[in-house]
């Protein structure tokens, strides 16, 4: 297959070497991550210890046709980002989209709807220019809105062959409403007291703090007819916090670098999803407030 990668920085990267093992990948992203890799190749360590070498461009322009065009952008950068790759849908190209958030959700709905949504809990770690870290494996899921999952089940396939293990749920929004609140009773946490996942865990408070945050999220989900458990959603959040302990979230690492994080698609629109249903997040609230207000304050220094 042809595939192209959109903003492959650390979860691109790693998504788009594994399936250059059998596929032929380009991948799209900054220029300096991109020429590093066109001469050097690209560096994955961690889960898997090898260089590969798919193509490395920095814009749409650069590549022709496709059959499927895999966009790993933050959430809040997906519209941008689906205009940018628009030239090759308009091609006939496949949309994938793979990330974090609820948003995708709406985004499909209004005009994307033959398209895939992905969710996935691999874990990576962008180090420098050309080279990446597979920090930890995870399930992947893919789904159609409309409910033809032809095309899910044969982005599945070829992920699965190369190692990356996925499946089709028989219900997507499930899938992406339980990721979107597990991340949420966990990232912001690790993000304020600046902890790996497992601090969460050796910490009373801070674990009553992600169940709360759980439980209004599973609380918004099901006004929104999306079939959770709280009591099993939660021994999922515990679940992913033991066996991801060593792992820094990719909301602590934005915070760290100083990059905006995805709080506000993630914690923030389980609010404004909740206000609609007359349900009052306020632990959602208040951790979205104060890591925008502490992102604030670091792009001040």
């Amino acid at each position: 297959m042809r595939i192209a990668v959109f903003g492959a920085g650390a979860l691109g990267s790693v998504v788009g070497g594994l399936l250059s093992r059998r596929n032929e990948v380009t991948l799209i992203g900054r220029s300096a991550h991109m020429q590093a890799i066109e001469h050097n190749g690209l560096v994955v360590g961690g889960m898997v210890e090898a260089v590969f070498v798919p193509q490395a461009v920095s814009e749409v322009g650069q590549v022709h046709e496709v059959d499927i065009v895999i966009v790993t952008v933050k959430a809040y950068d997906t519209l941008e980002a689906l205009e940018a790759v628009r030239p090759l849908l308009d091609k006939g190209a496949v949309l994938v989209l793979l990330q974090n958030g609820l948003r995708q959700l709406t985004v499909m709905s209004e005009g994307h709807i033959g398209s895939v949504i992905g969710i996935t809990s691999i874990g990576a770690t962008y180090v420098s220019p050309g080279k990446v870290v597979y920090t930890g494996i995870g399930g992947t899921y893919f789904g159609s809105l409309s409910g033809a999952t032809e095309q899910a089940e044969r982005i599945a396939d070829m992920f699965t062959s190369v190692g990356l293990d996925s499946e089709v749920p028989l219900d997507i929004r499930r899938e992406v409403w339980a990721k979107a609140v597990i991340n949420a009773s966990i990232n912001p946490i690790t993000a304020l007291v600046r902890c790996r996942n497992g601090g969460v865990l050796k910490n009373e408070g801070l674990l009553a703090l992600s169940e709360l945050l759980c439980d209004e999220g599973v609380s918004v989900a099901r006004a929104q007819g999306i079939d959770l458990s709280a009591e099993q959603t939660f021994e999922k959040v515990l679940e992913v916090l033991r066996r991801t302990a060593e792992n820094r979230s990719s909301m602590l690492q934005d915070m760290e670098r100083g990059k905006r994080t995805e709080v506000d698609d993630i914690n923030g629109e389980i609010v404004r999803l909740g206000k609609e249903k007359g349900i009052d997040a306020h632990a959602n609230l208040a951790l979205t407030l104060l890591i925008e207000g502490l992102s604030a304050q670091n792009s001040r220094r």
